[in-house]
Parts: C-alpha cells; structure tokens; sequence
C-alpha cells in the first residue's frame, strides 16, 4: 500500500520510564523530521501505547519504511546515552521489507554529544547505513564512515585506556576479524552495532566471540538474529563450561577469555620483545604455561583454569618470539630483562637484530604476573642465560 501522506507510528511509553515520546517529539520535530525524509510538509500520526525500545519512530511514504532513532533528551554517560539506537538498528535490520531507510535525529538535550567515545560511536553508525538528519545542527566535526577494518581498531584504540573498552577487535593468524564482545548491559549493544557496522566494508571472514558476564552466556535473540542475517559473520560462545572442557582436554589452550584477557590488560596486540605489530603474526604467550599448570595436583581444576585465562599470566609475541619462549631459548628475567641461552651465541646476531625491545615496560610486570614469571623460571633454573 502506498500512503500519500507520511505516515508516522511511535510506541509512546519509555521502558522503565514514566514520560511518553508525545511530549518529547513536538510538533516543530516532527515536521522538521519529516520534510527532512520526504520533502513534505503534512503527515498523519499514531502514537502506541506500548514500551518504546530503540527511542524509535517510524515514517511510511510512497512505499517505504523510514527507522528514525532519536537521541537522549540528557547525556548521562558513554554507554547508556547510545545503547538505544544499536536496538533500533536491529529492528530495521530484521525489516522484511527491502525499501528501508534508517536516520538518527539529535534533539536538544543537556550534555556533550561531541565526546571521542561518542563520535567513535557515530561513525560506526554511519558505516553501518544509518542517515544524520541534524548533525551539523550539533557537532562541529562531520561524521565519516570508516571504509577498512584498520580504520576502525586504529580509531578504536587511539585515546582510550586499554582496559576502558567492553568489546575488542582483532585479525587473527588466519587473517579472520574478530570480535570480542560482553554480553551483558550496555556492552551487549556496543558488540551488536560493532558487527553491523564491519559486515558492510570488509570480505574478510568475521568471528564474534561473546564473552559472557552478570550470568548471561549469549546477546539477547534478536541481536543474534540480525547479526546472522549478514551472511558474513560466525558467532561463537565463550563461557566457563566450555573453557572449563577445553582446558582439560588440550595441553595448549584455544581460549576466547584468554584472548580477552590479554587484550583488556595490554591492549592490541603488539609483540613485547619488538615493535611488530601485524595482529596476524602475534600470539597469546603464556608466562605459566598450561601443560605446567595442570600439573599442579594441590590446585583444583577451576583454580588451574583460573590461572590459565588470567591476562597476567601471558604477553603478546610474534611468531619468533613465542616459538623462542617456548623452547626456552629467550627467558624473561625476573626486572623484566630479556636474556639468551648462550648455547645460541652462533645465532646472536639474529636474536639481537629481531629483539629490539630487550626490558618489559613496568605495566607487564605486575605482582600477579611476576608470579607466574617466577613459577615459569623455576622450570628452566638450571640453565644458563646470558644478557642481550
């Protein structure tokens, strides 16, 4: 059916809130929303009585469907002030109908909509298809898409604290982007819109690992659903029965919350012992290695596991160095110097032209991970290491 004059349909009840979306969206909003969209200046309207999920209202014209996600009338934080719209970009993703179209309208609100976190934050929205209808109204920067995988973790990263983000993104060995995403709050939605985004501008396989938290193992149905609908993107669940099974049944550990781990405390990955910093050559080194932890008879099975998933107990190598920390060729130091077995003195030239970082910096060296570093060099005691 083709509606001659906009049409618009707004669930009027917030959730968990006692004002409705008519006393928010006058009448001056939404002529300006919908000459905006349709070039028309009259429209019809129907308000809902049901929970307004997403801050969403839609628009039907001449045959299509227009998803218009509002902004929060007060700032209060990062994460609740953008968890709405990533639930309003699952809505419009499930849509069955293909003539769609999806905006986000600031409205006047009491805050700074203009933060790096927030703007992080739009330009996913933007690469994931979503139309500003006011945004020079409101920011002084435009807002860009990102157009490659680099873009966005350089971005990502860039300004923040490393342990200040709830999703991570990376490339592993198999050159696969993955993401690392919580489940649980305001994350939940975070992971959500990062997926979206990045199915639009990469051909690259894409992993999501959800990392449960506050009991919930996986996204909410309806997120998983519509990441599904991309086509490009496998979803894993990471939780502790089956790291819990994973660990007991292999030596080394595949481990999605060690991954996570790591990259909570160290941030992207870069090796510790040189400046590479190609996510596809690095690895997870554990300092405590796994073999040795089950060993360990006094502890008790969670307990290892604990210290096998634990971001102290590892550091980020490259291929090299993992494989010469492994055969214990290269040892760390208890100061967090680097040192050689001198059996491999023909070679130094090598070693020393590859290791170029030859001291962890004192944010590695942890009272936790120093721990483990002493359990590892109990191992190789009997060795004799020289300095780089």
């Amino acid at each position: 059916m083709i509606n001659a004059i906009p049409h618009f349909i707004i669930n009027n009840n917030f959730q968990k809130r006692k004002e409705k979306y008519s006393d928010i969206l006058t009448d001056e909003i939404l002529l300006d929303v919908c000459q905006k969209i349709t070039g028309q200046e009259g429209y019809n309207i129907d308000y809902i009585d049901t929970v307004n999920k997403g801050r969403l209202a839609t628009l039907v014209f001449d045959g299509c469907i227009h998803y218009i996600s509002f902004s929060e009338t007060e700032i209060k934080g990062r994460n609740a002030s953008i968890q709405s719209f990533p639930t309003a970009l699952v809505k419009y993703q499930l849509e069955e109908n293909f003539n769609k179209n999806i905006y986000f309208y600031f409205l006047p609100s009491q805050g700074n909509f203009e933060t790096d976190y927030f703007m992080f934050i739009y330009r996913l929205m933007k690469t994931s298809g979503t139309i500003f209808l006011n945004e020079k109204d409101y920011l002084e920067a435009s807002i860009l898409p990102f157009t490659t995988v680099e873009d966005i973790i350089f971005t990502r990263n860039q300004g923040q604290r490393k342990n200040n983000n709830s999703t991570y993104l990376t490339k592993s060995t198999e050159n696969t982007i993955q993401i690392y995403g919580k489940t649980y709050g305001a994350n939940k939605y975070e992971t959500t819109l990062l997926c979206l985004a990045l199915s639009k501008i990469t051909l690259l396989p894409i992993e999501l690992y959800q990392i449960g938290e506050g009991g919930l193992t996986t996204l909410p149905k309806v997120s998983i659903k519509a990441i599904k609908s991309t086509e490009k993107i496998q979803i894993f669940t990471s939780n502790r029965t089956l790291e819990k099974n994973e660990f007991e049944e292999n030596n080394s550990l595949r481990s999605a919350r060690y991954v996570y781990n790591l990259l909570e405390k160290l941030g992207d990955k870069k090796c510790a012992f040189c400046e590479c910093e190609i996510p596809q050559i690095i690895q997870g080194a554990h300092i405590w290695s796994v073999s040795d932890i089950k060993k360990m008879e006094h502890l008790t099975q969670d307990e290892k596991l604990e210290c096998a998933i634990d971001g102290d107990n590892g550091i980020w190598l490259c291929q090299n160095h993992h494989k010469l920390l492994d055969v214990h060729l290269l040892k760390i130091s208890i100061n967090g110097k680097i040192k050689y077995q001198s059996q491999v003195q023909e070679n130094m030239d090598y070693i020393k032209q590859i290791t170029t970082i030859l001291q962890l910096s004192n944010d590695i060296l942890t009272t936790k991970f120093l721990c483990y570093l002493k359990k590892r060099n109990k191992v190789i005691s009997g060795i004799k290491y020289i300095n780089l």
